[in-house]
């Protein structure tokens, strides 16, 4: 291959990496509130542009025990998990995470613990 060529080729490559690196920077703001919880807790998640999620619910054995919501989102998005599992039923005290799966490719994780 010619130095044009492989200049080319290494030019496509920064960009495509470029691109892979501005969609991970995508999540900006995850907050869970109140942490420690008792009854429910507020998920709060700000992205730069909409985004598909997956937001579940995990117990300590990395079980998903409730998917919260699985869809489309603006900029921002407000959730409350009430602290039941997809069945309905109440979770008792413990360590849960929070996981938010975005663009299909990119997790973020934070744990929540429920006191009482």
């Amino acid at each position: 291959m010619n130095k044009r060529a492989m200049f080319l080729i290494g030019l496509m490559l920064i960009f495509a990496l470029g691109l892979a690196a501005k969609s991970q920077d995508n999540l900006i703001t995850f907050n869970i509130t109140p942490n420690p919880m008792d009854k429910r807790c507020n998920i709060e998640l700000e992205f730069r542009v909409e985004t598909a999620i997956t937001l579940t619910i995990m117990n300590q054995e990395h079980e998903i025990i409730k998917t919260i919501y699985s869809g489309p989102v603006n900029k921002s998005a407000s959730f409350t998990w009430e602290r039941e599992d997809a069945m309905g039923q109440y979770v008792p005290a413990g360590t849960y995470i929070v996981v938010v799966n975005y663009l299909n490719r990119y997790t973020s994780t934070k744990k929540t613990l429920i006191l009482k």
